[in-house]
């Protein structure tokens, strides 16, 4: 038994031929964001999604695999395509999507006119109410997290947090819980969250390569 599922294994790992890492996916998005600076649009930005150790295979077009190096990253880059337009574009450790033509929606557009209160405000750490070694019990506590970067009028600025300090999954109660959930960045957060998730669940992301 122990043969067989060595010699499985040894065809999985054979089939995957990419690995990339977190900088392989930067250079993409490095490279689409230039791109949208050299069309001087007004307005884009990006957020990326990772959870550590979390690693993805996939099967690519053309029958081939590749698989997350480490971690899997994916990045989501929005930019304006008219007045109430944009469009979203993903890419992760195994390349590019094709881009995706969007409405913005009143949350969307609200919260990017509140763009002082996304470049000042800044999401807190987790803090429990109380103080307890064993606050967080036998709870397996994943490591996920979110950086957004802005580019508004070729000003640029980045906001990053876990989404663990959003939760109230300790023991005890988290007090930045309700201040983080309330903040501009987080409600737009949401917003694109349950977008993303939508376009996941109905197979809108394809590849480009």
């Amino acid at each position: 038994m122990k043969n067989l599922l060595l010699f499985f294994a040894l065809i999985i790992i054979s089939s995957v031929f990419a690995q990339n890492d977190e900088a392989f996916v930067d250079s993409l998005v490095a490279q689409k964001m230039a791109e949208l600076e050299m069309q001087e649009n007004p307005e884009y930005f990006y957020r990326k999604d990772y959870c550590d150790g979390n690693i993805q295979i996939f099967v690519m077009p053309d029958g081939s695999h590749c698989a997350s190096k480490s971690t899997y990253y994916a990045v989501y880059v929005f930019w304006k395509d008219g007045e109430d337009r944009m469009k979203v574009q993903k890419f992760d450790n195994c390349g590019s999507f094709m881009p995706i033509p969007i409405g913005i929606s009143k949350n969307i557009k609200k919260a990017l006119k509140e763009k002082q209160e996304l470049k000042t405000e800044d999401v807190k750490p987790y803090k429990g109410e109380k103080v307890d070694n064993n606050a967080f019990g036998n709870m397996s506590v994943q490591s996920c997290h979110k950086t957004y970067k802005f580019v508004f009028e070729g000003s640029a600025f980045e906001k990053s947090f876990k989404e663990f300090d959003l939760t109230n999954d300790s023991k005890y109660k988290n007090v930045n819980a309700e201040y983080n959930n309330s903040l501009a960045l987080i409600k737009l957060d949401e917003d694109i969250s349950e977008m993303i998730k939508h376009f996941e669940e109905n197979g809108k992301f394809f590849r480009e390569n």
